[in-house]
């Protein structure tokens, strides 16, 4: 018979002509008939797949069928507990659906194989165009993780681990999409023997006990359908190269896992598939259909491999006859069961356990562990009713194994691990999935229990543990293995040495420091970088349920926000961060994260939004997709129009970096196309010539390149194209056959970086491009915090067709220094000076924008010591009460100098102001003189002309008020206000006297204008009760809206000013909503003036 033959690219291809191999896999595709009808199927043992509809339907079921089931079960399930189930058929449907074919059946494997054929084609030739644009593709993990907030911290899925029989230092694991992978050293260093196969799930592994080369694979993902199966594959010479045998399948349910060889005779093996237990005598050159059915687990009776044992998830099997007939063995066992696994022990061959789920109407829940003492003839249940499950997901998970050494020592594994240690009369529990630092976690969901020799294994949603010590604790041995399943990856626009993605099963996984941190649990999907912070990374978990933060780099999880009241978002939930660092999730409606709350945009959608994509040379652009249908915003994400409708279902799209007319769009399943607009999205045309009819992932478009070069991910890596091509082409060297989910370029370093599901992350250097385009100029430059010596820029970043790297700041027009984010402090200035400074954009090229715009800074005097005024004797008379501007401060005289500076009013230059000072006389009354200081020019004395504002000559009068303009050439800012009270003269504002009072208060002078005098002179209004119940402002500071808290409030009848610090009305509208967008604004001090008839109310807010 013809065997295809996939040779590792560590080795020389030995392949010969695609043609011929692809007549030959045609031919492989007809010798194995299996009565079963074809069809694409999710884990037929799920409870929605016992659905009526599905098991009577004729023909071949669709997505949308499995989907419509999977819908009516959860209506009377809970989804949301753990280990439900759920979880598992959403990742398929997210896989899979891409890999849709018109009808809604999902690609077969001979497709697959197809689409890998053509394009092992397509390089051989096109070797001269792939040579002058090749890649060079490198792993960049995770190959270690450490664990930094995740509560269920694991690496990738592990379904079956082996250890050579010849070497316990050799050992095997496969995984559902990450292949099969070999240690020689116990677990310290793992490698890849499979990356060539067009499909790299492995379930069953078993090597030759003559000739440890010798290895047999069962192909596929036989818990969740991650990969198809396409059957058994063997090596020869360790893993180097595959090749076909017998047993192969096209079918897309059929499904294989245990792989076992008889100990006696090498030619001779037998695999567990769903339809049915297969025996060769030859090798694996031909098998046998020996028992037919869905068979969940077979084992070897140990020291007799005529004896086998076998299950399918309701019935126990035993043959005599090493399988060449089998007889369904009833005694003492359940009528029906969900789900059954056996354990056999060489410490007494002639123990077989049995443990039962239940069946779904039950939930697969615990039905019991049964024990047969006589190979398994007849069966008692043992009496242990404790729940070893947690769980209703058996029909995924479901391990029992049983020491070697023990027949009483049990271990079950399904959400956990459980153990007995007397036969199963009761159980306790080993580890919790919640628990990742405690010495016996294995991550949840247990596939796989076995012991080697005296080492037990686990295979779990994690990855491979071991333990020595029979369940006391357990060892990781997960690091090696690059097998992470990624949804999303996002990198920083400055270096890829700082990224971000959302793993399946393992959370959100931040990389910073050369090394992988598990900063967040659950499912990771869509993730997202601060561009303006590198170490600032965004992740959401699954439907977009929450938005985990890190402000570190993933060295921790800094904070969690809550998605959007009564939204559910998709299974992969839209995340999108523009150039200033503004983040936007796509649910019902598009959400603008507004420091840790969402706003919602007026646009609401008819179903989830399923891509949320921002023009990277406009922020105010933002495109969105719903099914079919693609919305355009020009307010960004605030209100939608729509533009286009697709055939399907847009699954992915770019914008041109620098031409917002030039966009690209991939849609969903194997009709699926890549599409090119050249009018802004007005219209399409399908750019597809080259690419196989499997699922497209992402399109990304390379700034840089002057060709406009274009990277598609699709379920078998990556191709590119550019202008100068007519077709697409491969663009995967030394990348494993694998699905490539999102791909991302940084400019700075040209690179390429994919996120793939089952071999994580790589990255391939692009080679260096010319960019002569300049970043535009930052904005909104201002000054905060101005000290003697120093004063804290910002600015509102600029944009680059590239992306910018890093920005200069001049002092005047000397650069003094950079900064890679939009602050810098500035520091060695001198006081009481005047400086400007502005700011400019630099990208990796070197291109330099021109200048923001200029800020002017005078520093503050240095500190400043006030001379002594006081009396003497402040009990016969003193200052009972100061009043001006919003000061109204009464005292009680307890010395000769009291010190209020802790009390401060605005002051306004150019306007003037009224003081009224009460005096207090406990007895008699006596003649009092006056005045009042203010050092205008902050030079720590009240002797300059116009400091002395005002004075009153000796008299009984009280109250006594005055009045003084505040001039314009006074210094902004803080300053000294003295007020004295003297008996019977005029006190001068540095001296010791005899009777009367000293006190002293901070007045701040700011800039002319009307507006803020106003303010001034209403601000004791504000400050009353009755103002303070009518309006309340928050968050304060703020960053993006004002929300306001008004009583009364209705659209319209309120208006509102809003005033800079010097007086400037900056903002004034109609109060339409009870929020009000200040986002635009530099950061500052400002004044809200709102405004009802003739009622007028004032507020002080910051903006940050």
């Amino acid at each position: 018979m013809s065997f295809l033959i996939y040779t590792n690219k560590q080795t020389k291809t030995i392949m010969k002509k695609s043609s011929l191999l692809l007549k030959s896999f045609l031919l492989l595709g007809i010798l194995l008939s299996c009565n079963i009808r074809l069809q694409a199927q999710f884990n037929e043992d799920a409870p929605w797949m016992e659905n009526k509809n599905l098991q009577t339907k004729k023909g071949k079921v669709t997505i949308d069928e499995m989907v419509s089931s999977f819908n009516q079960y959860w209506l009377t399930h809970d989804k949301d507990k753990k280990g439900s189930g759920y979880k598992p058929f959403m990742r398929w449907e997210y896989h899979w659906r891409n890999n849709e074919h018109p009808d809604g059946t999902v690609i077969t494997p001979q497709e697959i194989e197809a689409a890998f054929l053509m394009k092992k084609s397509q390089i051989q030739k096109n070797q001269i165009a792939i040579a002058s644009k090749s890649s060079n593709w490198q792993p960049v993990g995770p190959f270690n993780h450490t664990i930094n907030g995740s509560w269920s911290a694991g690496q990738g899925r592990v379904n079956v681990v082996y250890v050579d029989p010849n070497n316990a230092s050799v050992i095997y694991v496969g995984t559902p999409a990450g292949g099969i992978w070999k240690t020689t050293d116990g677990g310290t260093n793992w490698s890849p023997l499979s990356d060539e196969l067009p499909q790299i799930g492995v379930s069953g592994i078993v090597t030759d006990k003559n000739n440890s080369n010798i290895i047999y694979i069962a192909t596929g993902d036989k818990d969740a359908g991650d990969t198809y199966s396409i059957g058994v594959l063997k090596s020869t010479n360790g893993g180097l190269t595959w090749n076909t045998t017998g047993l192969s399948f096209t079918n897309t349910s059929t499904r294989a896992g245990d792989i076992y060889m008889d100990p006696t005779n090498s030619n001779v093996l037998w695999v567990a598939t769903s339809v049915g237990v297969y025996k060769t005598t030859n090798a694996g050159v031909s098998w046998t259909n020996v028992l037919s059915g869905n068979i969940k687990d077979i084992k070897l009776k140990p020291g007799d491999p005529k004896t086998i044992y076998a299950v399918t998830t309701s019935a126990f099997y035993k043959s005599t006859d090493a399988g060449t007939s089998f007889t369904q063995i009833t005694s003492g066992l359940p009528t029906s069961s969900g789900r059954l696994a056996i354990g056999v022990t060489p410490a007494n061959e002639n123990y077989v356990y049995l443990l039962s789920a239940n069946t779904s109407s039950n939930s697969y829940s615990f039905q019991g562990l049964y024990r047969s003492i006589n190979s398994g003839d007849s069966f008692t249940k043992t009496t242990s009713t404790t729940d070893v499950f947690e769980s209703s997901q058996a029909w995924y998970d479901f391990a029992l194994e049983i020491s070697p050494t023990n027949a009483n020592l049990i271990f079950t594994g399904v959400l956990n691990i459980w153990k007995s240690t007397n036969g199963g009369s009761s159980f306790t529990k080993v580890n919790n999935w919640s628990s990742p630092t405690a010495a016996t976690y294995t991550h949840a969901d247990i596939h796989f229990l076995r012991y080697y020799g005296s080492k037990l294994y686990c295979g779990s949603d994690g990855g491979i543990y071991e333990s020595s010590d029979n369940g006391v604790s357990f060892t990781s041995k997960t690091a090696g293995l690059q097998i992470s399943q990624f949804y999303k990856i996002a990198v920083s626009k400055q270096s890829t040495a700082n990224m971000v993605g959302g793993l399946q099963d393992n959370g959100g996984y931040g990389y910073s420091g050369n090394q992988w941190k598990n900063y967040y649990g659950a499912d990771g999907m869509d993730t997202g970088v601060d561009p303006n912070n590198s170490n600032k990374y965004y992740g959401f978990i699954q439907n977009g349920g929450g938005l985990y933060v890190s402000t570190n780099g993933g060295s921790s999880l800094s904070s969690t926000i809550s998605q959007p009241s009564g939204e559910t978002g998709n299974w992969v939930t839209p995340l999108a961060i523009n150039a200033t660092g503004q983040v936007f999730a796509g649910y019902k409606k598009v959400y603008r994260l507004n420091g840790s709350s969402w706003v919602a945009g007026t646009t609401a959608f008819s179903t989830a939004i399923e891509n949320v994509i921002i023009d990277p040379s406009n922020d105010n652009i933002m495109y969105v997709s719903d099914a079919s249908k693609l919305y355009k915003s020009t307010d960004k994400g605030v209100n939608f129009t729509l533009l286009y409708t697709f055939p399907t279902t847009v699954k992915n799209i770019c914008v041109h970096t620098t031409n917002s007319s030039i966009l690209y769009a991939v849609t969903q399943g194997t009709s699926g196309q890549v599409y090119q607009s050249t009018n802004g999205g007005t219209s399409f045309a399908s750019i597809s010539t080259g690419l196989p009819s499997i699922g497209k992932n992402v399109i990304v478009h390379q700034g840089q390149d002057p060709n406009n070069m274009l990277y598609v991910g699709t379920t078998l890596g990556v191709y590119h194209k550019d202008d100068t091509m007519s077709s697409w082409l491969p663009f995967d060297t030394n990348l494993p056959n694998v699905s490539v989910t999102d791909l991302e370029i940084n400019y700075v370093e040209s690179s390429l970086v994919a996120a793939t599901y089952g071999r994580g992350i790589w990255i391939t250097a692009l080679g260096a491009k010319i960019d002569g385009v300049a970043p535009t100029a930052p904005t909104n430059l201002v000054a905060s915090g101005t000290t003697q010596n120093s004063t804290n820029l910002s600015w509102t970043a600029a944009t680059d067709n590239i992306g910018v790297t890093s920005y200069e700041i001049y002092q005047g027009s000397t650069l003094i220094g950079s900064s890679a984010n939009t602050t810098y402090n500035v520091t060695g200035l001198n006081a009481a000076t005047a400086y400007s400074f502005n700011v400019k954009a630099k990208d990796a090229a070197g291109n330099i924008s021109t200048s923001s715009n200029t800020v002017a800074v005078t520093t503050l005097n240095n500190t400043v010591t006030y001379c002594n005024s006081t009396s003497q004797n402040a009990t016969e008379e003193y200052i009972g009460r100061v009043a001006v501007g919003t000061i109204n401060n009464a005292s009680s005289g307890t010395s000769g100098y009291e010190n209020f500076t802790s009390i401060s009013t605005n002051l306004t230059a150019g306007a003037s102001y009224s003081i009224t000072i009460t005096p207090v006389w406990p007895g008699s009354t006596y003649s009092e003189g006056y005045a009042v200081w203010i050092d205008y020019n902050k030079d720590g004395d009240f002797l300059d002309s116009g400091e002395q504002v005002w004075s009153k000559t000796a008299s009984t009068t009280t109250p006594v008020s005055g009045s003084f303009t505040v001039p314009t050439t006074a210094i902004l800012g803080n300053t000294r206000m003295r007020v004295s009270l003297k008996y019977n003269g005029v006190p001068t504002s540095c001296e010791t006297y005899s009777y009367g009072q000293t006190e002293d208060y901070t007045i701040n002078i700011v800039g002319s204008a009307t507006p803020i005098a106003n303010s001034v002179i209403l601000s004791n209004e504000v400050k009353s009760e009755e103002n303070a119940i009518l309006l309340k402002i928050y968050p304060n500071p703020v960053e993006e809206y004002l929300n306001l808290d008004i009583v009364d409030f209705r659209p319209n009848l309120y208006s509102y000013e809003i005033i800079d610090y010097q007086g400037k009305v900056v903002k004034m509208e109609k109060l339409i909503t009870s929020s009000i967008d200040v986002s635009n604004l530099n950061n500052g001090v400002y004044f809200l003036k709102l405004i009802k008839a003739e009622t007028i109310i004032f507020e002080e807010f910051i903006k940050k």
